[in-house]
C-alpha cells in the first residue's frame, strides 16, 4: 500500500498528484490520512467555558473538513480504478501518519515538504522531517510537481542498504525514458580539515584506494539498473556527501533523488544518517529515503 498524507497545502496537493500520476497503478491500495492537528485545540490555562465550547466547536469544523478533503482525494483516484481507503485521525502530525502507516503495512509513504502545520521560515517542514526520522517504511518527500521521475540521482555506498536502495527504485513505476545518475562519494580525509593543504604525496596514496572503491560501489549498483533497461551513468563525488548530492542534483536539475536511511558514509549508530538528513532538507527536488 502506499500511503499519502493530505492537509489541504499546496505541497500535500503536489503528493496527492504524484501518487496519482506517476506511482499508483489501476487496482494498487491507496490510503488516504488526514491528521486533526490537537496542539491547535488545546485549551490553555485559564480559558473561559465559553471559549473552551468554541475550540470545540472548531474541532468539529476540521473534522468536517478533514473528512471533505479526503473525499475529494478519494474521488480523483478511484476515478483512475485505483482502490482507496482514508483514515481521519486525531493526533499529532508526524507521530499519527507513521501510526497508520505501521497499521496498514504501507510500503511506502508519500508527504509533501511543507504542509499547513509547518513554519514557513523552515527549508523542510518539521512534519516530514519527522515522518522521514520514525517511518517504518521508505518516504518520498515531494518538493515540487514533476509529471515523472525523468532525472534520478541514486546515492550508494556497497552496503547491502544501498543495493536494497537500487532494487527499491527499480520496483516503482519509472518512465521508459528514466536517466539515472549513480553517486558514490569520497568523503573529506580528516588530515584535509587542518590548516593550508595537504601535501600530494601524503594524500594521494591514501586517496586512490578509497576512489578506486567507491568507483567499484558506483558500477556494482549501476549494473541491474543498466539490466533493466534505463540509461545510466556512475560518478564519484569528493568532499562531503550531502552537500555533493544536493550540488548534483541542482546541475542535472533532478526529479528525484534516492538514498539509504543512514547515508553514504555507513555510519550505523545514527537512526537518520547525515547523509540523508541533509539530502532531505535541502534537495532542490523530491527525495525518496529507502528505509530497509
Amino acid at each position: 500500500m502506499i500511503l499519502c498524507a493530505v492537509d489541504g497545502s499546496r505541497h500535500s496537493q503536489m503528493a496527492l498528484d504524484m501518487v496519482h500520476h506517476a506511482l499508483a497503478r489501476p487496482g494498487e491500495r491507496v490510503g488516504l490520512v488526514h491528521v486533526i492537528d490537537l496542539s491547535r485545540f488545546r485549551p490553555v490555562k485559564g480559558m473561559s467555558q465559553a471559549a473552551k465550547r468554541a475550540l470545540e466547536k472548531a474541532l468539529g469544523v476540521a473534522e468536517r473538513n478533514g473528512r471533505a478533503l479526503l473525499a475529494r482525494a478519494e474521488a480523483i483516484l478511484t476515478q483512475e480504478g485505483i482502490q482507496v481507503e482514508t483514515s481521519l485521525v486525531r493526533g499529532y502530525p508526524a507521530e499519527a501518519v507513521t501510526k497508520v502507516a505501521a497499521r496498514h503495512k504501507a510500503d511506502l509513504i508519500v508527504i509533501g515538504s511543507r504542509g499547513l502545520t509547518d513554519v514557513r521560515s523552515f527549508l523542510l517542514g518539521s512534519v516530514s522531517r519527522h515522518v522521514v526520522m520514525a517511518a517504518p517504511c521508505p518516504v518520498l518527500v515531494v518538493k515540487k510537481r514533476v509529471p515523472a521521475f525523468e532525472r534520478i540521482i541514486v546515492g550508494v555506498d556497497g552496503s547491502k542498504r544501498s543495493r536494497s536502495t537500487v532494487e527499491y527504485l527499480l520496483g516503482l513505476p519509472l518512465p521508459d525514458l528514466a536517466r539515472i545518475t549513480v553517486v558514490s562519494a569520497v568523503p573529506p580525509l580528516p588530515i584535509e580539515a587542518g590548516a593550508g593543504v595537504p601535501d600530494a604525496a601524503l594524500l594521494d596514496p591514501v586517496l586512490a584506494p578509497l576512489e578506486k572503491e567507491a568507483s567499484l560501489v558506483a558500477d556494482e549498483a549501476a549494473a541491474p539498473i543498466e539490466q533493466a533497461g534505463f540509461e545510466v551513468a556512475t560518478m564519484v563525488l569528493h568532499g562531503n556527501p550531502s552537500h555533493e548530492i544536493v550540488k548534483l542534483a541542482e546541475a542535472k536539475r533532478a526529479d528525484l533523488v534516492v538514498v539509504g536511511s543512514r547515508g553514504l558514509t555507513g555510519d550505523s549508530r545514527f537512526l537518520l544518517g547525515s547523509v540523508s538528513d541533509g539530502v532531505v532538507r535541502y534537495a532542490p527536488c523530491a527525495v525518496l529515503v529507502v528505509r530497509t
